[in-house]
């Protein structure tokens, strides 16, 4: 029975040492059952031999000794051979062959007329059933072995020494020499019933080492296996999540392409029409003599341009922040004069402070550098904003601009503290101010107007900086914005610390007169779908000195340029048409050769609009509505080289 973690170890060492024994037994009690066999007959030949026939006178008949050995040497060996084949390993086998192995040391003494040759063959028993390893076996073949010696000895010594003497000298003699040999055999046997005892002890330990070496693997392999599972279980769970994962990703930029498109035809479907609204405004504007026009038209067609550009605002204040929540806005590093951008703001927003009686005082508090690295545009429309709140939400006082430069080292930033007089912010609504399209109350939006998304998104541009927009102080007598912004690298700037800035220049007429003739001479194709737009450029440019030709879309535009005799000197594109948009439009004419300049003429204003019009192959980009000045600025300078020298 295999060893088992309960039962003792000595009594499966026992067990082992049994097992041992019972194996030397069988295989013993096999090979004296073919010495057995081998011995009747050789004992039969040595009879033919040596003594086949017995003589009286003349006559002769088969010698005793054959018969002997034919009868009593079969039925000698054939009991030991029944029960080694029948019974094998039994005491019973064993002590039968021992003394069936001393009668033939006896029988075959006998045969060969006791001499003392045949002795030898008692020693070479002896020895063989010492295999037994068995000191009972080997007392009973050397008392059989003894006894006979001593009786044969006494009553047939002839049969024995080969001599008629009689003699307890020559027994006792014999029996002395096989008891020697017994002594080196018992010692033998006790060393080999050690040995086999050692083996099966470590044996027995070895199969408890193994159990317990089994059991341990079997309870690994069982842990192993629950962590399989629970893995295969955790992967299984992280597949499912993956893929629920990937529908919400896909879902989600989805949601994002659709919010996307979405404002962008927005941008461009309310861009559209302010085009017309706010480019007629202007001329209204312009139009006759201002001064004999009654106060309420004037009144009325500036509040068509202040809502307009209130309009034009609240996109790109939503387009922006659009942007910044995909996670593609990116600012540029460009060289910019922190002082020179502040007085310049300063300037723009005193026309607006002057209309309420407000100072806009800047105050250096430390030397700052004359050049830092950022983006200009970023920051000058976060101080705006600022700027713009403070006005705003101030009746009467001043708005106060304090630079510095903090820290040390690599870590020095840009700190811009703007404070007011205004009507404050409560504490409740403190946390609550830089989330979109959030207000300091309800109230707010219908008296001072605004989106609420120009804290949001300048604070954005403020971290898109390397830095933070953060309200520092606010009460009833007024509130305190701090913007921090990493200037870039300082070791080779220059620093000082201003003191006086200039005043402000007188505010710029509200609406600019177009600078007449500046376009003279100049052939521009518009390539426009609305007509309401194709008026108001074309009369804008007209009025500027351009001869404009008009193209209702992109293919239109195409063929004209191939069929006109005279060239163009420039085309304005509209992206955005029917038939054939601009791009396709564009993109032919390129692939055609054409190399006069078209500049895209588009209401889409997003950032990737200007980059596809670019890569349609539009020389530059400008957004509706248009800016006039700007618009014939642009045009002078693409047509500027030729132009001039025609």
């Amino acid at each position: 029975m295999p060893l088992s973690e309960d039962r003792p170890i000595n009594d499966r060492a026992l067990e082992l040492l049994e097992e041992h024994r019972d194996a030397i037994y069988r295989r013993t009690d096999r090979m004296f059952a073919w010495l057995m066999l081998f011995q009747w007959l050789a004992g039969i030949v040595l009879a033919v031999w040596i003594s086949p026939y017995s003589w009286a006178g003349r006559s002769f008949f088969v010698h005793p000794h054959l018969w002997s050995a034919v009868f009593l040497g079969g039925l000698l060996s054939s009991l030991p051979i029944f029960l080694a084949y029948f019974l094998p390993g039994r005491n019973i086998t064993r002590l039968t062959i021992a003394v069936a192995q001393g009668l033939y040391s006896a029988l075959l003494i006998h045969l060969m007329g006791g001499r003392i040759e045949a002795h030898f063959h008692v020693f070479g028993s002896l020895a063989f059933l010492a295999f037994y390893r068995d000191w009972k076996v080997l007392s009973a073949a050397t008392l059989v072995i003894a006894t006979d010696h001593m009786v044969r000895g006494v009553f047939w010594p002839e049969s024995i020494y080969g001599i008629s003497m009689f003699g307890w000298r020559r027994s006792i003699e014999h029996i002395g020499w096989v008891a020697f040999e017994d002594v080196f055999l018992f010692y033998s046997i006790w060393i080999s019933c050690r040995e086999m005892t050692i083996i099966a002890n470590r044996r027995a330990e070895m199969e408890r080492m193994q159990t317990e070496v089994e059991r341990e693997v079997t309870d690994r392999t069982r842990e192993i296996e629950l962590q399989r599972l629970v893995l295969q279980e955790s992967h299984e769970r992280l597949e499912r999540q993956t893929v629920e994962l990937k529908k919400a990703i896909e879902a989600s930029e989805g949601a994002n392409r659709a919010k996307s498109a979405f404002l962008a035809n927005m941008s461009h479907e309310i861009r559209t029409p302010l085009t017309a609204i706010l480019g007629f405004a202007d001329v209204l504007l312009e139009s006759g003599d201002m001064k004999k026009a009654p106060p309420e038209r004037i009144d009325a067609i500036e509040t068509i341009r202040r809502n307009g550009s209130h309009l034009i605002s609240l996109i790109n204040d939503v387009l922006d922040l659009s942007k910044i929540e995909a996670g593609k806005f990116q600012v540029e590093n460009l060289p910019c004069s922190l002082h020179r951008l502040l007085c310049d703001l300063r300037h723009l927003m005193l026309v607006r402070a002057e209309e309420k009686k407000l100072a806009i005082n800047i105050q250096y508090e430390t030397a700052i550098p004359d050049m830092i690295l950022t983006d200009p545009t970023r920051l000058r429309q976060i101080v705006m904003n600022l700027l713009s709140n403070s006005i705003k939400f101030t009746q009467e006082g001043e708005i106060n601009l304090k630079v510095s430069l903090i820290g040390k080292g690599d870590r020095r930033q840009i700190q811009i503290d703007v404070s007011d007089t205004g009507i404050g912010i409560s504490d409740e609504m403190r946390d609550r101010l830089f989330q979109p399209f959030t207000q300091a109350d309800g109230s707010m939006s219908r008296r001072f107007g605004g989106t609420g998304l120009g804290l949001t998104i300048s604070r954005h541009f403020a971290k898109l900086l390397g830095g933070d927009l953060s309200i520092v102080d606010t009460s009833q007598r007024g509130s305190t914005f701090r913007l921090v912004i990493d200037p870039g690298p300082l070791h080779d700037a220059t620093f000082d610390q201003p003191e006086m800035l200039e005043k402000a220049p007188a505010a710029k007429p509200k609406a600019e007169p177009t600078p007449k003739n500046v376009l003279e001479g100049l052939r521009i194709l518009l390539v426009e779908d609305g007509p309401d737009n194709q008026r108001l450029i074309s009369f804008l440019l007209k009025k500027a000195g351009a001869q404009v030709e008009l193209a209702e879309n992109g293919e239109q535009g195409y063929m004209k340029v191939h069929e006109s005799e005279d060239p163009y000197d420039i085309i304005l594109m509209d992206m955005q048409m029917p038939i054939m948009d601009g791009y396709t439009a564009t993109s032919k004419l390129r692939a055609d050769g054409y190399e006069v300049p078209i500049i895209a003429l588009t209401a889409h204003a997003m950032a990737e609009d200007r980059n596809r019009c670019i890569e349609a192959g539009c020389t530059d980009y400008s957004t509706k509505p248009i800016d006039r000045t700007k618009l014939i600025e642009l045009i002078r300078f693409h047509v500027q080289p030729t132009w001039a020298n025609p």
